[in-house]
């Protein structure tokens, strides 16, 4: 980046560099510390009367990142990066993951240590495997248990107070009940997905004159499987991205990418790649898409696949916002989104299903009066708002986003992948009025191209059965949106990227 480090430490990952090894079967090797999208949470044990659980991540060998109630804080202002934690889900929420902030490892249950030390919890993991698994078990005070997968069955986490020496407060998983060195408080401390400079600063004025493109691109490279993408690394995905920009003149002209569908480890390289194309400063912002874990109110990261090439982490998954390093704030938004609950399947028997809770990211330009916001809704599928009625909620919210909660003078332009045909759509997908709040409000690049199907635009999504727009590009009525483009070539993806220019 182009720009002081400090900016850093908010949202944009560093790329994972790690080795290709289980973290079922070695030590992590030492890698850059990332600083990881998503909700922040400290552990409080009650059995250590109050205390908040850290990493100890300046030790060595074997006792190295051990976890340990130790602090004192009288309020959670005053921890530090040892008793931060990221929580993610790499199975949908059935199980949670820790993932200190002082190291960037995952917290894993030292499950073939022997003596005292057997399943000690240590942050030392580069990806997350069975040992690294926790179920969240509320309590009805409000606490949690903590019950981790050993060699001997399913054992709670301990705080063991009364041990003596160095051992005391240490984490284990050795309890076969619940009292009170079993629970802990689960305190939230806020997301990551925000810069920490305040609400939106004011918008220049009066606004001057813009002249630029913007595109959105759901990438695919992680969810489906069946697409070339899944898998990939941030270098060759940045490379796909940089390329759809055009020449290095057009590639200048950009001045936001609405990304879906990607790693946390990918933000770095794009990063890189537009930077290289264009030779100019770029922020990627990143916010994940999440989980609810299974027996508590509690949000997760939704973890990325591995690479195909090794084993590298590539961190959270979810949607990116790419601008130009000029942004001074930024944030996401937790999109209203289908709750987990029983579904019937094709096959007619009752199904546990976890949901995706979905999000949306705004960053902002003061100096132009400018305000990007870009989405992923809820897909549609079976399984994840088949009637569309949590894609309409989604929708509502997205205008008060981009009107009732942003400043007068920021002109708006967003877009993404909103999983929702145009109301004159000829397709038999349903709804077709998830996006006429959008319509109602500003305009869309493709709208009018038709005097028969006036909001309809170009395919987008391309199926075997049928071919539809799900991916547009907004802006306020006072903009001069010309051409649309849509170029019929996914590449590696299942969409194809819709881009247009925008003129205030």
């Amino acid at each position: 980046m182009r720009r002081i480090i400090g900016r850093l430490a908010t949202l944009c990952t560093a790329l994972f560099a790690v080795i290709a090894m289980s973290a079922v079967q070695a030590h992590a090797e030492a890698r850059p510390v990332p600083v990881t999208a998503g909700d922040k949470y400290a552990l409080r044990s009650v059995g250590a009367d109050g205390l908040y659980v850290s990493a100890e991540v300046t030790n060595s060998g074997d006792r190295e990142g051990m976890l340990r109630a130790r602090k004192f804080a009288d309020s959670p202002a005053e921890l530090g990066s040892w008793e931060k934690f990221t929580l993610h889900t790499h199975d949908k929420g059935w199980t949670a993951t820790l993932r200190s902030e002082a190291n960037g490892n995952y917290v894993a249950t030292e499950r073939n240590d022997s003596g005292s030390h057997q399943n000690l919890l240590r942050a030392r993991s580069s990806n997350v495997g069975e040992w690294e698994e926790l179920h969240l078990e509320r309590q009805a005070d409000g606490t949690y248990a903590l019950k981790a997968w050993t060699n001997d069955g399913y054992k709670y986490v301990t705080a063991e107070m009364y041990d003596p020496g160095d051992d005391k407060g240490l984490l284990r998983a050795r309890g076969d009940s619940v009292g009170s060195w079993q629970k802990f408080e689960l305190v939230f401390l806020g997301e990551e997905n925000a810069s920490d400079e305040g609400g939106r600063p004011d918008p220049a004025s009066p606004a001057p004159a813009a002249d630029f493109r913007v595109m959105s691109w759901n990438v695919c490279a992680n969810n489906n499987t069946e697409c070339l993408n899944n898998g990939v690394g941030g270098t060759d995905l940045g490379s796909q991205i940089s390329d759809r920009l055009g020449s290095r003149e057009d590639a200048k002209q950009y001045r936001a990418l609405f990304l879906q569908e990607l790693c946390e480890s990918h933000a770095k390289a794009i990063e890189q790649a537009l930077e290289s194309k264009t030779g100019t400063g770029w922020d990627v912002r990143f916010a994940p898409i999440k989980y609810t874990i299974d027996g508590s109110s509690s949000k997760a990261a939704k973890t990325c696949n591995r690479t195909k090439v090794g084993s590298e982490d590539r961190g959270a998954y979810g949607i990116a916002l790419a601008v130009p390093d000029s942004n001074v704030w930024y944030t996401s938004y937790d999109l209203p989104s289908p709750q987990n609950q029983t579904i019937v399947n094709k096959e007619g028997k009752e199904v546990w299903t976890r949901m995706e809770q979905r999000t949306a990211l705004c960053a902002v330009l003061p100096a132009q009066a400018l305000q990007f916001c870009g989405v992923h809704f809820s897909s549609g599928a079976a399984e994840d708002d088949p009637h569309g009625v949590k894609r309409l909620e989604q929708a509502a919210l997205l205008q008060n986003i981009v009107h009732s909660y942003t400043p007068d003078g920021y002109r708006t332009v967003y877009g993404g992948d909103f999983n929702s045909v145009p109301s004159d759509s000829a397709s038999t997908d349903t709804p077709h009025t998830v996006m006429d709040s959008a319509y109602a409000a500003d305009k869309e690049c493709d709208e009018g191209q038709s005097s028969t199907r006036p909001r309809d635009g170009q395919v987008t999504k391309p199926l075997d059965n049928r071919k539809i727009k799900i991916d547009y590009l907004f802006g306020p009525p006072s903009a001069d949106i010309s051409p649309c483009n849509v170029v019929a070539d996914a590449g590696n993806s299942d969409h194809y990227p819709i881009k247009a220019r925008f003129q205030f």
